[in-house]
């Protein structure tokens, strides 16, 4: 039985903190372990993950090795056969398969199977960022987070490489998850239409749309969202108008990182996703996504208030608007308010007098995209006369159009 104390105990050779003489027995196997010819050395990872990358275990530059006999495994699973070095961690990973969560937010009604993860959690709730950037001075919530920021920004390290495409990624995480959009792998099934991720996350976020949930709510309008993500780009968007990427084609600036990828890509004309139906190219994933339902005729989301069903769920949401009568979009030069931030856009060029959209065949420019095709009718309506008038077949008539 492990002794509790009041005071933490801690290792010597790494300053790590424990709670009971137990567990720093335990941890101090990892220091004092030898494997022969490999001891403070690389280490290959093939030993553990049969991978044949090489990783250097260390730590507070002191060499950190893990338990002295590898094959020392004495818990074993009884629903997958998975064997682990420690009783505890055999027992969260039980929780995998029993789908038990013990730990419950104190916050919203959200359950964890680890009381770590319900930490982690917490601190979205209580903004706490206890983990601090010695480059950069950022903070962050746990310290996976840092690590993948140290990584990817300032180290630039990149150890994991896949063995199909040889691309490499700051975390192993990212590489299982990439190996799948080889593999097709799709392991994380909806429980409610049985349709299937390559992403835990992912599917999670797919959940919502049909529990409806909402966990992350805006601390200056209580706007709530169902994704992080969607949370951050809204303050930003509306709140602080805060824009920390910029296109390197011109001054344009953007909220998110990917917003910026798809606006270089509109500059670069690059459209790498596309369909398998009719070879159309996107610049998006998610466009390929909604445009691929044009063909199977797939509705998914269904309005809970006169059950009319939608290819997406944007325009499930707009539709819903029109039941609540909610307009979350207001004009900053005339208070005016709208469903969806498209119309917004469009409005706001009337004060603006902004034209984005320009013709191919005049170069006249267009506050919205159905001016500029009505306008293109015009030249293609001329084009036609002229071709009329001089007796060219229908075949020939085709291919100059098209």
């Amino acid at each position: 039985m492990a002794v509790r104390l009041l005071r933490p105990l801690s290792c010597h050779r790494c300053q790590r903190n424990f709670d009971s003489f137990d567990r720093l027995h335990e941890h101090k196997k990892r220091h004092t372990a030898t494997f022969g010819r490999w001891q403070n050395k690389l280490v290959p990872t093939q030993l553990f993950f049969g991978s044949l990358l090489q990783k250097s275990f260390s730590q507070n530059n002191q060499t950190v090795c893990v338990r002295s006999d590898i094959k020392e495994k004495p818990y074993q699973c009884t629903y997958c056969q998975k064997r682990f070095t420690r009783n505890d961690n055999l027992k969260v990973h039980i929780r995998t398969h029993t789908k038990e969560k013990p730990y419950q937010c104190t916050y919203c009604p959200r359950r964890f199977a680890q009381n770590g993860s319900l930490t982690i959690h917490t601190r979205t709730h209580t903004k706490e960022k206890p983990f601090q950037c010695e480059y950069c001075h950022k903070w962050f919530v746990c310290s996976s987070s840092l690590n993948l920021h140290m990584r990817r920004l300032h180290n630039q390290e990149k150890p994991y490489q896949c063995k199909y495409c040889q691309k490499s990624f700051v975390c192993s995480s990212y590489l299982q998850k990439h190996i799948r959009s080889h593999t097709q792998k799709e392991p994380y099934r909806c429980e409610y239409c049985e349709k299937q991720f390559t992403k835990k996350c992912v599917l999670q976020v797919h959940i919502r749309t049909h529990t409806m949930e909402k966990p992350y709510q805006c601390e200056y309008c209580y706007r709530e969202f169902t994704q992080n993500s969607n949370l951050k780009a809204h303050i930003q968007r509306t709140h602080t108008n805060e824009r920390p990427y910029q296109c390197e084609y011109c001054p344009k600036r953007f909220v998110r990182r990917g917003e910026m990828k798809w606006h270089i890509r509109s500059q670069t004309q690059e459209k790498p996703y596309q369909c398998e139906y009719c070879k159309k190219q996107f610049t998006k994933k998610c466009s390929l996504q909604m445009h691929i339902r044009t063909h199977t005729m797939e509705k998914l989301y269904q309005c809970e208030y006169c059950y009319k069903f939608f290819s997406q769920n944007g325009n499930l949401k707009i539709h819903i608007r029109t039941h609540t009568k909610e307009r979350p979009y207001q004009c900053e030069y005339c208070q005016k308010r709208f469903i969806a931030s498209n119309d917004l856009k469009k409005h706001i060029r009337t004060h603006t007098k902004e034209k984005p959209y320009e013709c191919e065949y005049c170069q006249k420019r267009f506050a919205n995209t159905g001016s500029l095709k009505s306008h293109v009718n015009t030249h293609t309506k001329e084009k036609f006369t002229l071709i009329s008038s001089v007796n060219i077949d229908k075949k020939a008539l085709l291919e100059l159009l098209i």
